[in-house]
């Protein structure tokens, strides 16, 4: 990859990470991916944890067949909420991993919808 051409390369690279399902795990592996869900019933998901710091990832409920329930293990903001719950078609949770105690955790930058925390 080109210096001079790496926001084009960035750009060109897959971004789309593929909805695990029911019960699935969430395994965000590269910088500037979304996982768009679809649900038939209510689900639920792990969201793993990060590997590093700086990790900008974007989760998103496409279709809304019943809830789903996103648990994330070292949490998803600073009060330590540990599940998000996404309710309505387009309900999205914008975030970047940062460092924690135990390893590394999200923290939520934008919350668009019904998304609720517990």
């Amino acid at each position: 990859m080109s210096i001079h051409r790496i926001h084009h390369d960035l750009y060109k690279g897959a971004k789309k990470l593929t909805d695990p399902g029911d019960a699935g795990t969430i395994r965000v592996t590269e910088d500037l991916q979304i996982c768009e869900m679809v649900t038939t019933t209510g689900e639920t998901r792990t969201l793993q944890n990060p590997t590093k710091p700086g990790i900008l990832f974007t989760l998103r409920l496409l279709t809304d067949g019943g809830d789903a329930t996103v648990t994330g293990a070292n949490g998803l903001n600073v009060t330590g909420n540990t599940i998000a719950a996404f309710e309505d078609d387009g309900d999205l949770l914008h975030m970047i991993s940062v460092t924690h105690t135990t390893g590394y955790r999200w923290e939520i930058l934008v919350n668009t919808g019904a998304v609720s925390l517990s």
